[in-house]
């Protein structure tokens, strides 16, 4: 196995930076541990990812204005999977998580953040991520996964944030963040739906102290994390999707002394 990076960058200006690279990676194989896993699936094969990668970079000190925008394709080959799958539908036990591998792989996306310092008391900042992605190839048993998404792969994330701060020490923030919905695993079809989480901080800092409440989840949103599809339940063991949900609301206060 080999891999490696070249990359080229240009000082476009005294506050701009442009750069580009293209890089080959790789993760090892390996195999699967379970006595329920068929011979085929025990080992797994070495996946390689080619990836070109290009974007902007600047600093306008003067505006109090810091920008990041980057554009990337990815082309994975054996691109390795981590599923699950039950292999006696009547039997619960034979449940196994494993890592399998796909033909091939391939994603596009933007991303991008930017903060400003709008005066001595408000900052602002936001950031945007962009995918597109698909297995190429791909099929888990007797489905055909070829053009469907990758699992854990939205299609868009974007989180906003305001921090305001006194000279006296107060400051109160405010973090919202949000997520489109995507594919739990490549076992299955189930998938989670977009949700928005608001986090909110209010608090007083000193030079080497800090006394912070705060409230996580403010709305309570009930969210998923990740999907497992299966039959557990008996006596006809119907396959149903179990979800691994997201925090509830949850309050708190944190106190820091530096020394």
């Amino acid at each position: 196995m080999w891999g490696g990076q070249l990359s080229a960058a240009w000082q476009l200006d005294g506050e701009t930076r442009a750069w580009v690279s293209v890089s080959r990676g790789f993760k090892a194989g390996g195999f699967n541990i379970g006595t329920t896993i068929p011979a085929e699936r025990l080992q797994f094969e070495p996946e390689y990812a080619w990836s070109i990668e290009g974007g902007l970079k600047a600093a306008w000190q003067a505006r109090g204005v810091i920008a990041d925008l980057a554009v990337y394709h990815v082309r994975r080959e054996r691109a390795q999977v981590a599923t699950s799958f039950q292999f006696d539908p009547q039997d619960p036990l034979t449940f196994v998580y494993f890592t399998d591998n796909a033909a091939r792989g391939r994603a596009s996306g933007l991303e991008g953040a930017l903060q400003w310092r709008i005066s001595n008391r408000w900052e602002l900042a936001a950031s945007l991520s962009l995918e597109d992605s698909e297995y190429l190839g791909y099929r888990f048993g007797d489905r055909n996964l070829d053009g469907r998404e990758w699992a854990h792969a939205p299609a868009w994330k974007y989180s906003l944030a305001a921090t305001w701060r006194h000279p006296a020490g107060w400051m109160a923030r405010a973090d919202a963040g949000a997520e489109d919905a995507f594919y739990f695993d490549a076992s299955h079809d189930e998938r989670s739906s977009a949700y928005e989480v608001l986090n909110l901080r209010l608090g007083f800092e000193r030079e080497r102290w800090s006394v912070h409440t705060w409230l996580r989840n403010a709305l309570d949103e009930r969210y998923a994390l990740r999907g497992f599809y299966f039959g557990n339940e008996p006596p006809d063991f119907p396959a149903r999707l179990y979800l691994r949900l997201g925090d509830p609301r949850q309050a708190g206060v944190t106190a820091r002394v530096r020394f």
